[in-house]
């Protein structure tokens, strides 16, 4: 790691510049590659949409938390999405139709590789147990092997441990699944597989701890 790196929780303010870090970050992303495998397509739709990001990046805020962190470099670095379930057995989030608008706006005719993505991970998603989910956590190529990550990591996982809850996340690759079990998370069962040679995706629990009194 190099320098001191910031973590933070966003404000509504943010949410353009949130919305322009997240489609940047998400370029190389395996599950959004997968989704969208056209390339000048795929950067077209992520760098370009930015505005239509920011209507989404809102709702998140609204509903849960998104941590940014940031380095000595200056700047959003990175940022994490993150949704706390109180253990109710009914999924939360929007009604499919809201979803249909919101993945067609997004990917247009790669909508329904994204909706396919959304169903096989939600199917998996435990319901029983109060935790904190991570949706999604990008660092911008520039700054990557900087410790942005594990700090967003670190930052979040402290407060679920004072709480005394657990965390749930899906890994898209073999490095982040790395950087997940370092931080406690194991993995929940077999890998979601993708079709069509997609990424397989795995489903990591880390278990509530009990805060110390």
């Amino acid at each position: 790691m190099s320098g001191r790196v910031t973590v933070r929780r966003a404000g509504a303010d943010e949410a353009a510049a949130i919305a322009t870090v997240l489609g940047e970050a998400s370029l190389d992303e395996a599950v959004v590659g997968w989704v969208v495998p056209d390339e000048r397509i795929r950067r077209d739709r992520l760098t370009s949409g930015a505005e239509q990001t920011v209507g989404w990046v809102l709702g998140v805020l609204a509903t849960g938390e998104i941590l940014v962190a940031q380095d000595d470099s200056g700047g959003i670095g990175g940022l994490s999405l993150w949704e706390y379930t109180d253990g109710d057995a009914v999924a939360p989030g929007p009604a499919p139709e809201e979803l249909t608008a919101v993945f067609a706006q997004a990917y247009g005719e790669y909508a329904p590789r994204m909706a396919l993505v959304h169903e096989l991970t939600q199917r998996r998603h435990p319901r029983d147990e109060p935790h904190w989910y991570l949706q999604l956590m990008v660092v911008l190529p520039d700054h990557r092997g900087r410790g942005l990550g594990g700090a967003m990591l670190a930052h979040q996982l402290a407060r679920a441990d004072a709480d005394g809850v657990a965390a749930y996340l899906e890994a898209s690759t073999p490095r982040n699944r790395k950087l997940y079990e370092r931080h406690g998370f194991r993995a929940l069962g077999a890998p979601i597989v993708l079709p069509d040679g997609g990424p397989g995706i795995q489903p990591m629990w880390r278990p509530a701890v009990t805060p110390v009194t």
